[in-house]
């Protein structure tokens, strides 16, 4: 009987003072952001510069079931140079109630409008291709469903030019790193 007190008493101790804990099951955001892009692309056809350190808005609209995540997403970097992405991958949070870590990587499509990764130039034709992106984020819950919080998100991309696809051997292939301020508005079961 003395045996079990200790570990009794321990597992009481943790038991009672636990705070409670928050993973949702099933969540849906909304997320608006601001920040810098310093895109880079290689064509051997390209005609534009890169649009390096460009300062954007961008909305993300997701859903994410357990680590399985899904989001549309749109940056807009003004005169027209925009960027779309359709993202499905995995994320992971981790932290406490009031402030987390959240990591997220996934593959989908993307469109390009007014060479705002690749050729800022007027007249740039839309493109479309396909991106692999990662990211991490520092997020601190400010009121009940609203996190506030700071994002790093890289991504490769390639995508087609005038002539071939997205494949072909005159697609440009590029990569983008988004750093950002993003204000996260969050529902979850």
């Amino acid at each position: 009987m003395k045996r079990l007190v200790g570990p009794l008493v321990a597992f009481a101790l943790i038991v009672l003072g636990a705070g409670a804990a928050r993973a949702d099951i099933i969540a849906a955001y909304l997320q608006g952001e601001g920040g810098l892009s310093s895109a880079s692309a290689d064509s051997g056809n390209r005609t534009g510069s890169p649009s390096s350190g460009n300062a954007g808005l961008g909305l993300q609209l997701g859903a994410r079931i357990l680590i399985f995540e899904g989001y549309v997403d749109y940056d807009n970097f003004g005169d027209g140079a925009a960027v779309s992405r359709g993202i499905v991958g995995l994320r992971g949070g981790f932290g406490t109630s009031g402030l987390r870590l959240v990591l997220r990587g996934g593959l989908g499509g993307l469109a390009e409008h007014g060479g705002a990764l690749t050729a800022r130039m007027p007249g740039v034709p839309d493109r479309h291709g396909f991106v692999a992106r990662a990211g991490a984020a520092l997020e601190a819950k400010v009121a009940t469903a609203l996190w506030a919080g700071i994002g790093l998100d890289s991504e490769a991309f390639t995508i087609s030019t005038s002539t071939g696809g997205a494949l072909g051997s005159n697609a440009v292939h590029g990569t983008d790193l988004f750093a950002t301020f993003r204000l996260l508005f969050e529902l979850g079961i």
